[in-house]
């Protein structure tokens, strides 16, 4: 039996907020390791794990690492509602830049695919960037193409769309915040 939509977001909402505590503990906040990955895991559910070896782990962690202190440094504490369109680009490329270390060969860790890359980026960022997540993108309105097992094919091209509608959303409703924005989207009936 499936669980209601509002259940599940706050399970995951539960899962998120172990994440932030984990984030807000580390002495140095977007240094990674096996850790915020098994949290992102965890908040994604599905049936994925992290299978890549720690030998190649470590070394592929950086340019995770890379890609959060660049987008600390260019949007410096800024919410999604206080960027101007070119800044909106510039966090869309940055966001892009992240889901494409999940298919670069040399960057890729098993069981870490572009929709958990989102989270942990929005985990990082929660006033700046969505989670890209299936039942977002649907309660978006976001038309995307579905696999057979009904899952979004190529998920990581629907990022921009989405990260625009949110803003969109956003600057309509002021007294909004983006995780209240996520919450009404995922919990839409499919």
């Amino acid at each position: 039996m499936a669980r209601n939509p509002k259940t599940t977001w706050e399970m995951l909402d539960h899962a998120m907020a172990h994440y932030q505590a984990y984030i807000s503990s580390k002495n140095q906040r977007f240094s990674l390791s096996i850790v915020d990955f098994l949290h992102v895991s965890n908040f994604k559910g599905g049936n994925a794990s992290i299978t890549e070896p720690v030998v190649t782990l470590v070394e592929k962690l950086e340019s995770y690492e890379k890609v959060l202190i660049d987008i600390d440094k260019n949007f410096n504490g800024k919410n999604l509602r206080q960027l101007s369109a070119q800044e909106t680009g510039e966090l869309i490329s940055l966001c892009k830049n992240v889901t494409d270390l999940t298919k670069n060969n040399n960057t890729k860790i098993r069981g870490f695919g572009a929709s958990y890359a989102s989270a942990l980026l929005s985990a990082h960022f929660m006033d700046l960037i969505p989670v890209l997540d299936r039942r977002i993108l649907n309660g978006a309105g976001i038309k995307v193409e579905y696999n057979r097992q009904m899952q979004v094919k190529n998920i990581a091209n629907y990022y921009g769309d989405l990260i625009k509608a949110c803003q969109t959303e956003l600057l309509k409703r002021k007294n909004l915040t983006l995780r209240e924005l996520d919450k009404e989207w995922f919990t839409k009936a499919l």
